[in-house]
């Protein structure tokens, strides 16, 4: 028994999508060809894998009969020992259960997922020997199916690669021994790993067949659900897929794919094997197309799963016998997992979404996996609500607080300001003094008023005792004049001094620097603002505007007090747009309700306007869409 020390060597890290699974296979193929034993060739495999899944870590454990190969590789930056013991419990449990296993994990934040794969590696009787297990990163729940299968396919090639370890890579071909079969094989998976595409790989296969097996016609055809999709029909450059011909054959191949099982249709089968299914009607029709030729049809598989189906048609003379059959599914059957892996390399974006939806349907529904059932019903019915859901559509929009009505208190006459006892922001109340004007010339007026109305009251008295009616007459009617013009000098006295006419707040007027200075008659001295009525100014931007209407209603926060917030209710849509901090919108004024100490004129905030009900995924595209209908008119 001999073991392999474990490499401890670090390359640099290299992207996977740079590397093509066709030059994963080729490049196995290569080294099954140089290496000088199967330990080799299986420690250089693992690299090349490691290297392609771009694994931090992976290792490898095959069991020869006289030997044991155990080896490991480490690529990029992190510790090995961080992998080693997770992974190595990992690859003895697969070596215990040998099939392919994949087991996902994540950080305690769940934002980092890496993913364990493992593969058992078989001899050429398909006994399990041994096992590759790798550490893959970044890792998203969808894709550990598909890196699983791609792991399984390589390690698949890998395993058949190894009977050709050390033997000649171009054997004699004869026609009827094992070796025309096992040369065969490894030029064509040679071919296969130089192909670039499926197609390319199809035809090669069929043509050869063809030519090998000495038969009329070779199609090949790759599943895609319950359908058949032909690639390759031997000499035959292009497929017209629409033509007679090609719908008959079509349908022979889906009827293979529904028996699950080799089916067989020519004059005197010539055996009573009932692995062989004869009696199938498509396949007759397709034999009376073909002039009563012999027709065939093989599944392929790739573990339980049919991946391809080949047909293929002789002449009457030499009809198809169990022998021919069961050579002919020895020299294909490896070539499936190289025409999935091809086609997994050269499917397009649109293939590979359906492909990956495909998968996670199929794990949805599969037996177990309590867990996945229930994201997929959860997802289900996300999906659902998304499409069919409503939701309370709301504008957030920036507005400002005014307000509903102020009062201008103005000089009532040209005087002097001799005192101001409020500024702008001072809360007052009802008779309470703003400011006063100078009245002592009034005072004065009013001074001499009342002599001369003491003066003219005496002359009455005098008149009336003469027994001077006019001159009483006289004297009342100049007492009444002089009374008129002390009045009006009392009212102007009064009116110098100037109050609050209601509760509220001095929006303006600071004449704290113009006492002294003389107010011209009519100026405006302040503005007040009541305290329960405020005005919510929205400024809509043009692209929401449709949505606006009167008597919608929201709630409003302003910046000074988030914390709080005041419904409102809109009253009116000014018509015409304006322009507010370089942005066109539309103002709607709208009534705030209820009263609150803490509000005051020019406060910013933002207001949430309950539009109505709209359906989910319009609140969440509508933006897009309408992006793209205006960039590319859609």
């Amino acid at each position: 028994m001999r073991e392999h020390a474990t490499s401890s060597s670090i390359e640099t890290k290299h992207d996977p999508g740079s590397r093509a699974s066709t030059d994963v296979s080729a490049q196995i193929v290569d080294l099954a060809r140089s290496s000088v034993s199967q330990s080799a060739f299986f420690t250089q495999t693992l690299r090349c894998v490691a290297r392609f899944f771009t694994s931090p870590y992976a290792a490898v454990h095959v069991r020869f009969a006289s030997e044991v190969v155990q080896d490991d590789w480490h690529l990029g930056a992190t510790d090995p020992q961080f992998w080693k013991p997770g992974l190595q419990r990992f690859l003895t449990d697969v070596l215990a259960e040998p099939r392919a296993h994949a087991q996902l994990l994540h950080s305690k934040s769940k934002k980092v997922k890496v993913a364990f794969l493992a593969s058992p590696i078989c001899d050429t009787t398909g006994r399990p020997i041994g096992c590759l297990a790798l550490v893959v990163e970044p890792i998203e729940d969808g894709d550990i199916e598909n890196r699983l299968q791609t792991l399984e396919a390589i390690v698949r090639l890998a395993s058949y690669s190894a009977a050709f370890v050390g033997s000649d890579p171009q054997p004699s071909v004869v026609d009827t021994s094992n070796d025309r079969k096992s040369g065969t094989a490894g030029r064509a998976l040679a071919r296969a790993a130089r192909c670039s595409s499926l197609e390319e790989l199809a035809f090669a296969l069929t043509n050869d067949l063809c030519n090998k097996l000495d038969c009329q016609q070779v199609i090949l055809g790759m599943v895609s659900g319950s359908s058949v999709e032909l690639v390759s029909i031997s000499g035959m450059d292009t497929i017209q897929r629409k033509s007679p011909g090609v719908v008959r054959l079509r349908a022979a191949m889906e009827e293979c794919l529904d028996a699950k099982r080799p089916l067989v249709c020519q004059s005197g089968k010539g055996w009573s094997d009932e692995e062989f299914g004869h009696g199938y009607r498509l396949h007759k029709q397709w034999r009376g197309a073909a002039q009563g030729d012999a027709v065939a049809s093989l599944p392929l598989h790739v573990d339980d799963r049919c991946i391809a189906v080949l047909s293929m048609r002789r002449r009457a003379e030499d009809p198809f016998n169990p022998e021919l059959l069961a050579k002919v599914t020895a020299m294909v059957e490896p070539f499936a997992p190289a025409l999935l892996l091809t086609l997994r390399a050269h499917r397009s974006l649109w293939r590979h979404a359906k492909d990956s939806i495909r998968g996670a349907v199929e794990v949805a529904i599969r037996p177990g996996h309590v867990g996945t059932k229930v994201l997929a019903a959860l997802g289900l019915v996300f999906a659902l609500w998304f499409v069919f859901g409503s939701l309370d559509y709301s504008l957030t929009v920036p507005c400002k607080v005014r307000p509903g009505m102020i009062r201008h208190v103005s000089a009532p006459f040209e005087g002097v300001l001799t005192s101001a006892t409020v500024v702008e922001g001072d809360r007052v109340r009802k008779g309470d003094v703003l400011c006063e004007l100078d009245h002592r010339e009034l005072d004065q007026q009013r001074t001499e008023l009342s002599a001369e109305l003491a003066v003219l009251e005496r002359t009455k008295d005098r008149a009336r005792a003469d027994n001077l009616p006019v001159e009483v007459q006289l004297a009342l009617a100049n007492q009444q004049l002089v009374q008129a013009r002390l009045d009006l000098v009392d009212l102007r006295i009064e009116r110098a001094t100037l109050l609050a006419p209601f509760d509220g707040v001095i929006v303006s007027g600071d004449l704290r620097k113009s006492i002294g200075g003389i107010m011209a008659r009519g100026e405006s001295l302040f503005e007040i603002a009541p305290f329960s009525d405020w005005t919510l100014e929205l400024f809509v931007p043009d692209s929401a505007s449709g949505d606006l209407d009167t008597d919608l209603s929201g709630f409003f926060a302003s910046y000074a007090r988030p914390e709080e917030s005041r419904p409102f209710r809109i009253e009116r849509i000014i018509p015409k747009a304006q322009v507010e901090n370089g942005r066109n919108v539309f103002v709607a004024e709208a009534r705030i309700g209820g009263r609150a100490d803490w509000i005051r004129p020019g406060l910013e905030g933002v207001a949430k306007i309950q539009v109505g009900r709209r359906g989910v995924w319009w609140i969440t595209l509508h933006r897009a869409i309408d992006y793209l209908r205006m960039n590319f008119l859609l």
